[in-house]
């Protein structure tokens, strides 16, 4: 992959180094993918070809997806067997750590999550970012699968707690109408509830984010953060809880890369105006917009870049 990027011209890649869980570098915290031998590091072969090539390497690392094959992980060290407190769970009360994996789930399921507002699990994800950060030459850190997996999860239990131990409410009590008027409460106290449940998952990713970036730009280090982001921010603060508009806003961030896999133009199109509505001209130069090439043609492609330039995106 090196070796093709040099010779097409690209200055930049992203080498996938964490997936589902393992790792594929040498980590005291992460047991290694067990399809990798055991003396090789994926990590520093490529940032030594990289860096000899001139080219930057930046490490695309997941966040909260943990899991998502039809059989456990082999290795018992693998954080789905030895922590299944930290799964997240639904609005229904199920744990993703309950899921029969050999069974068909939905077509929307990606996979088992971690809880972001579980409180060990940020901690945790904190040290593994950091322990790249700190031992490997690295030009930057790509976050994906920073957010949650969609709107009906944040109900890990202890994450809950934490919650109800600020508000004295338990957030299931506001998902399911009894913190509502009918009950005494005024119609401002049952609105402000909703809006801190929400606000309280979203905090749960943003804080992770921002304690990140201070150990990727602490001490003399300048580690350049960036993550996948889902292209609506609209939908990515309401749904995913992802408040990448804020992340910019606040300097937590180096850049975005909007996942705009849309294949009709107008699609593309839409989630674009929105980010221009939405953000200054100084904070869209911290979005870099993503094009996919796996459900369209080259043409298609490119058509999508040129509008990403008319747009004035770099």
């Amino acid at each position: 992959a090196l070796i093709y990027a040099y010779e097409t011209g690209y200055n930049i890649v992203f080498i996938q180094v964490r997936g589902r869980g393992y790792s594929f570098y040498e980590s005291e915290i992460v047991p290694k993918n067990p399809k990798i031998s055991l003396d090789f590091d994926p990590l520093e072969y490529a940032i030594t070809l990289g860096h000899s090539l001139g080219i930057e390497v930046h490490a695309w690392m997941n966040s909260y997806i943990l899991w998502s094959g039809k059989t456990a992980p082999t290795d018992l060290r693998h954080i789905y067997h030895t922590h299944k407190g930290w799964s997240e769970a639904n609005i229904h009360g199920k744990m993703d750590s309950q899921i029969k994996l050999s069974e068909p789930q939905s077509p929307q399921w990606e996979g088992i999550y971690l809880s972001p507002t579980h409180p060990e699990v940020n901690p945790y994800l904190l040290s593994v970012y950091s322990e790249v950060i700190n031992n490997y030459d690295i030009d930057g850190i790509h976050l994906d699968y920073i957010r949650f997996q969609d709107e009906i999860y944040g109900y890990n239990r202890l994450g809950m707690s934490v919650f109800e131990e600020s508000y004295d409410i338990n957030p299931k009590d506001i998902v399911r109408g009894i913190i509502s008027t009918r009950f005494g409460w005024s119609q401002n106290f049952v609105d402000s509830m909703y809006i801190a449940w929400d606000k309280f998952r979203r905090d749960a990713i943003t804080d992770l984010v921002g304690n990140i970036y201070a150990e990727a730009h602490g001490g003399n280090k300048n580690i350049i953060l960036s993550a996948a982001v889902k292209p609506n921010l609209i939908d990515a603060k309401y749904r995913w809880y992802q408040e990448w508009d804020k992340w910019i806003q606040e300097g937590i961030i180096d850049f975005v890369v909007p996942m705009n896999y849309y294949k009709e133009i107008s699609d593309f199109n839409n989630t674009i105006q929105i980010m221009k509505t939405n953000l200054s001209n100084e904070n869209l130069k911290a979005v870099i917009i993503g094009v996919s090439t796996y459900n369209q043609d080259a043409q298609s492609a490119a058509d999508k870049i040129l509008l990403a330039r008319l747009n004035g995106f770099k």
